[in-house]
């Protein structure tokens, strides 16, 4: 049995909360006095969070994990923040290397927010969902990672709409270069032969350009606040002009 949350507090779910973005965002609902489940497959969620083991790319995972987090018959904010990139030339990517980013960067939120559902009607609760500028602006060499954001965001934008007569609110950030493990080796896994013509879009994604993940944790605790209330199927670009 999870910890009871108090009558003045949101319980607030999120994924991919061991590092980087979820880390950040999970402890800035924490400081704010929130109820917080740090979903992962590593344990190295902040202080105060009840960590959760959890693949968000498996169904039985992810039912387990809401199971725990929702003890208590309720869900007032779920972020889904884990996300996975793979770079390399189109014609290389191999079937398991495609289905892997999507089954966490694409089928991890909709199962996510799927389990979650009955919960968050219950209280009214909402959703962000951290896509990327790759899913709003082509990026070369990432064409799985910006096929499964795209997705996302559309997801994002049709689920609000959907939901909207449950008073649940449904947003994403699309954030560009953000300073996470994920990013920390871009530049040594581009292609060798990488095209001009194409340079400059991914140069702009290397970590000397990169947002603070506390920053695009903000801008998800700002959309599951009461002052976004009137904010609901909003793509926020977070990528300092990339777009």
């Amino acid at each position: 049995m999870s910890e009871t949350p108090a009558p003045s507090q949101r319980v607030v779910v999120i994924t991919g909360a061991a590092s980087g973005i979820g880390f950040a965002t999970a402890e800035l609902f924490r400081d704010a006095g929130d109820l917080v489940f740090g979903l992962d497959i590593q344990p190295t969620v902040p202080d105060d969070v009840t960590y959760v083991e959890c693949n968000v790319g498996d169904r039985a995972s992810v039912d387990a994990a809401i199971a725990v987090c929702a003890a208590h018959g309720r869900i007032d904010v779920l972020a889904n923040v884990a996300g996975i990139v793979q770079f390399g030339r189109f014609e290389q990517i191999s079937d398991a290397e495609w289905d892997r980013v999507h089954a966490v960067d694409l089928k991890g939120p909709f199962m996510m927010m799927q389990a979650a559902m009955p919960y968050l009607k219950a209280c009214r609760g909402n959703i962000v969902n951290v896509s990327s500028v790759a899913g709003n602006v082509a990026q070369p060499y990432a064409t799985a990672y910006a096929a499964a954001k795209g997705g996302l965001t559309m997801l994002t934008k049709a689920l609000a709409l959907e939901l909207s007569p449950d008073n649940i609110r449904v947003n994403a950030i699309c954030p560009g270069t953000v300073d996470t493990p994920i990013v920390s080796h871009v530049a040594s896994i581009f292609p060798d032969d990488l095209d001009p013509r194409v340079a400059d879009r991914l140069m702009m994604m290397l970590p000397g350009r990169a947002i603070a993940p506390a920053e695009i944790g903000s801008a998800i605790v700002y959309l599951a606040s009461k002052d976004a209330r009137m904010i609901t199927g909003a793509i926020l670009a977070f990528d300092g002009g990339m777009s």
